[in-house]
């Protein structure tokens, strides 16, 4: 199958070639390279036998014949070594064989051209000098490997895989899709913009083949204008530079083929409109400076798929990570319940009325997931406090309350060690901060003394969701306040102990979720 398949396309594109005159001389290149890239040594055979076969209908010259033939295979033969011998730079995606047209557009053409340079001279066109010779056979070799070979290959991978050549380490399935679904959590601070749905991916191949001719039809126009024609090419820039940042490597070099050719059949055909017979070798092998577009195509397309692939590997490390940070602030939870018996759903209650109040007055991302941890961890703190004193029934003594009072700088001091917690060490250093900074009386501030805008956000909600906790349930020297009382105090407090637009905040969210003891 490989080698009927070669010899097929081999045939049919030097038939082609002779029919139309040379307006599609570069497809035989392409043919050869991709054939041997595909189907290996018998693809190189068989497309040297199928444009042997062809030349020798064309013209009936058998040293001809096999002169053209082993130039082709020429292009075959460096595109297959480049691709088996530096993988590394021949196979440019796991399940791709792109990229190769690279080097071996480079080295086939340059073989394909130099290698009738060293036969008799009367075997080339006799109006042609050899060095003229040789660089239209190189140049337009790399014109038709780097425009034409990539659509070849794209088509092999998706409809011919079962007939290529098996690679080691090759992957069947591939993993570079733009069109991969992405999910994400809440949790995670890296957003990455949702795919495009499925009905706008199937209007790509249209929209860019529309964006691809209208470049076309500009630019050919353009060309008839006096000094225009060495930078119309640039118009084709704009479709290609669309496919490849929205469809990646493959949507880049397909756009970048299609331009290519599109521009080059037309010069072609407006070559022989204007009279100009035999024109249609030079039109192809004088514009090497479409290979941009290829390069465009292909290194922005890389590029885009690269910088996916690694945004996706960042989002699953964060994810682990994140995974990992609430395995151990459960861990850190159970061991405070366990030492402290009256903090049992404490630390959940607060944290989820915290984040709804902090969402409230505007955190968003990083800032709203540094408050979850810090009010589900703002009493990481007691596992330093002896449990004499967490336990104890009754009020405590002077020396007692100075020991408990140490709690939030034992806590900061355990989460800034932890570089994912770090952020939260500061909001459970001054929960226990007076938004009026008294640090007297019988409710005073601590550890520092803050006030107003110098104690954290994040501490100040914390400060009034804690409190409305606290006088809510039950404690060895109090029972539990009605939440009527415990909401009155609140306001009473406004402006003194809390920061007025927390408790604001917080009384809103308790009209719409209500409070959960």
């Amino acid at each position: 199958m490989r080698l009927a398949v070669s010899f097929a396309a081999g045939l049919a594109g030097e038939l082609v070639r002779g029919w139309t005159g040379g307006v599609l001389f570069p497809l035989t290149p392409a043919i050869s390279v991709s054939s041997g890239v595909l189907f290996g040594g018998l693809g190189i055979l068989g497309a040297g036998l199928g444009q042997l076969a062809a030349v020798w209908i064309l013209v009936r010259n058998l040293p001809t014949a096999l002169l053209l033939a082993a130039s082709f295979c020429c292009s075959g033969v460096a595109g297959w070594l480049v691709f088996r011998l530096v993988p590394r730079l021949g196979r440019g995606l796991p399940n791709l064989r792109s990229f190769l047209w690279v080097l071996a557009a480079g080295l086939g053409g340059g073989l394909a051209g130099a290698l009738p340079s060293f036969l008799p001279f009367h075997l080339l066109p006799p109006t042609e000098a050899p060095g003229e010779w040789v660089w239209a056979r190189v140049s337009g070799a790399l014109v038709s490997v780097a425009l034409l070979a990539p659509p070849l290959l794209l088509l092999a991978d998706r409809r011919a895989r079962r007939w290529m050549v098996p690679l080691r380490g090759e992957v069947l399935d591939s993993s570079l899709r733009l069109d991969r679904e992405l999910v994400f959590t809440g949790e995670e601070t890296v957003l990455l913009p949702a795919p495009a749905p499925a009905q706008q991916r199937n209007l790509g191949l249209p929209i860019g083949a529309a964006m691809v001719f209208s470049a076309a039809v500009v630019a050919l126009t353009l060309t008839r204008l006096p000094g225009s024609s060495g930078w119309t090419v640039l118009l084709y820039l704009l479709p290609v530079l669309w496919a490849a940042l929205y469809f990646g490597l493959r949507g880049g070099i397909l756009a970048a083929s299609g331009s290519g050719v599109c521009h080059l059949v037309g010069l072609a055909v407006m070559a022989l409109d204007s009279g100009l017979s035999g024109l249609g070798n030079e039109v192809w092998s004088g514009r090497a400076d479409l290979l941009i577009l290829s390069l465009a195509g292909a290194l922005v397309g890389w590029s885009r798929q690269r910088e996916l692939v690694l945004r996706e590997e960042l989002v699953e490390m964060n994810r682990l990570l994140r995974r990992d940070l609430v395995r151990v602030s459960d861990a850190l939870i159970h061991a405070i319940e366990a030492k402290d018996l009256y903090t049992g759903g404490h630390l959940r209650r607060v944290s989820e009325y915290a984040v709804a109040v902090g969402e409230k007055l505007g955190l968003r991302g990083r800032d709203l997931e540094t408050l979850h941890y810090a009010s589900l961890l703002h009493d990481v703190g007691k596992l330093g406090v002896p449990e004499s004193v967490l336990r104890k029934e009754g009020p405590l003594d002077p020396m007692e309350t100075e020991v408990m009072r140490r709690h939030p700088e034992i806590g900061a001091r355990m989460l800034e060690k932890l570089d994912l917690l770090a952020g939260a060490a500061p909001l459970v250093l001054h929960h226990q901060e007076r938004y009026d900074g008294d640090i007297d009386g019988q409710h005073p501030g601590y550890p520092r003394g803050l006030a107003g805008e110098q104690i954290p956000l994040g501490a100040r909600i914390i400060a009034v969701v804690d409190a409305y906790d606290a006088m809510t349930t039950t404690r060895p020297y109090r029972e539990a306040l009605p939440e009527e009382q415990a909401a009155a105090i609140l306001r009473l407090e406004r402006g003194r102990q809390f920061d007025p637009k927390v408790v604001d905040a917080f009384l809103d969210s308790l009209a719409e979720r209500p409070w959960r003891v």
